[in-house]
């Protein structure tokens, strides 16, 4: 298997650069946790795939789930267990005429808003973290007749797992949904009278070798990063550099921008003592290949970077873009 395979995918509105190398290494540093259910082997040892991609990309296992860490590992070669919807029983090799996929059942919408609406009501104006911990209140020292009445204030019933479930049965694309549409709803706004999209715009996650950016004009080319950020966002950081980085050498003589949500993004690239060996420590081989050859070996912080090879990037805050009329 070649160690050098690798895979981009978006991840809560943010791209990722994954490679086979990378999860090799992860997997070097330390044992696996028990199993509980799904595994990811790697050299003949099973692991929790959410640990394993959790230490392998640098993002937390609470921004996603096991299913979705499978999927990516599946695309670097690794043998996983099998997900909910697929088969355990071994494939009979015996020729089969071929299946047509069934179309996927209708959705009810009526059921979908509901479910929505009670979630919203849930949630309310409180932070779920706050939720959570007084249900663990409430919930200690509680026996099987006790449970539903102490936690019935919460409103943590039945209704709401189904509800929730049902959400994210219809809405588990959404991070990917909301990248493509504050690109498209930016774009009427940005685009100048006679300027044109040169290139297909870059989406959703998988680009191929022939788009380096989000957005390519005859004007301009743009990068566009949709994650909301949290205050602990590692990953973020080292995607929004390496972004920074990849308009700087490949911008030719279009003017480039740099699109983010929020200010924090912004303040972190004219702030950050942080070094640019740490910030591109995670991206692709190449890109960090492209920036020795630019830059040599020069010790930039990301201020220092932002301040100087990519002072002429613009930074904009998507938000303002959206909400301008």
């Amino acid at each position: 298997m070649d160690d050098e395979r690798a895979i981009d995918f978006v991840l809560n509105g943010e791209r990722h650069h994954l490679s086979r190398a990378q999860v090799l290494a992860a997997a070097a540093r330390g044992g696996p946790e028990p199993i509980h259910k799904h595994w990811v082997s790697v050299d003949d040892r099973q692991w929790p795939p959410r640990q394993l991609f959790e230490r392998a990309t640098g993002v937390a296992r609470s921004e996603f789930i096991s299913h979705a860490a499978i999927r990516h590992l599946r695309r670097l070669g690794f043998s996983t267990s099998p997900l909910p919807q697929e088969s355990e029983v071994p494939a009979d090799p015996r020729p089969r005429e071929p299946k047509t996929t069934p179309p996927p059942p209708p959705i009810d919408i009526a059921s979908a808003v509901t479910s929505f609406i009670e979630l919203l009501r849930f949630f309310g104006d409180e932070d779920l973290s706050s939720r959570v911990l007084r249900l663990e209140d409430r919930l200690e020292g509680a026996d099987r007749e006790n449970v539903d009445d102490r936690v019935a204030a919460e409103g943590m019933t039945d209704g709401l797992l189904q509800a929730a479930l049902l959400v994210r049965q219809h809405a588990g694309r959404i991070n990917d949904l909301i990248h493509a549409a504050m690109i498209v709803r930016a774009l009427p706004k940005i685009l100048e009278p006679d300027e044109r999209i040169v290139r297909r715009p870059s989406l959703a996650a998988g680009n191929d070798p022939s788009r380096k950016f989000d957005l390519e004009t005859s004007l301009r080319v743009a990068e566009f990063k949709a994650g909301q950020w949290k205050g602990r966002d590692a990953m973020r950081k080292r995607g929004l550099v390496a972004d920074l980085v990849g308009l700087v050498l490949g911008r030719g003589d279009r003017r480039a921008e740099l699109y983010v949500l929020g200010r924090l993004p912004i303040e972190f690239l004219r702030t950050s003592n942080s070094t640019m060996e740490w910030a591109l420590g995670r991206s692709s081989p190449h890109l960090r290949r492209a920036y020795e050859d630019r830059f040599g070996k020069a010790s930039f912080t990301v201020r220092q970077f932002a301040e100087g090879p990519a002072a002429d990037v613009a930074l904009i805050d998507l938000a303002e873009v959206l909400k301008a009329a």
